[in-house]
């Protein structure tokens, strides 16, 4: 599995756990997404500019954090907050039968004799 989500990806998951005729649950998956963009924007920044950066202010200069963490904190803080609010409904799990637990690794007592 690759390091990043693909957003397309994301979306179709989110919308599939949710109630599609429910417009505002719609509006939250949308306005989620786009939050998780400008996350990935700023963490962009970051890893260009680096954490800390050197500003200079006529004759003095001087080390600072760098402003783009401070609104991804916030924008994470928000996406977590929607997150929570949105309604999301139960997956249907796969019931796994005693055959298909077979593929695990270790054999059953059962198995061995």
């Amino acid at each position: 599995m690759s390091g990043t989500v693909k957003i397309s990806n994301m979306e179709k998951q989110l919308m599939m756990r949710i109630n599609c005729d429910d417009l505002i649950e719609v509006d939250k998956v949308k306005r989620y997404i786009a939050i998780v963009k400008q996350i990935r924007k700023l963490q962009s920044v970051i890893n260009k500019d680096g954490v800390m950066m050197t500003t200079i202010n006529a004759s003095q200069e001087f080390i600072k954090t760098n402003p783009a963490i401070n609104e991804l904190n916030k924008l994470t803080k928000t996406l977590i907050a929607l997150e929570k609010s949105i309604k999301f409904e139960m997956l249907d799990v796969p019931v796994i039968t005693e055959d298909e637990e077979k593929d695990n690794d270790e054999p059953k007592v059962s198995d061995l004799y």
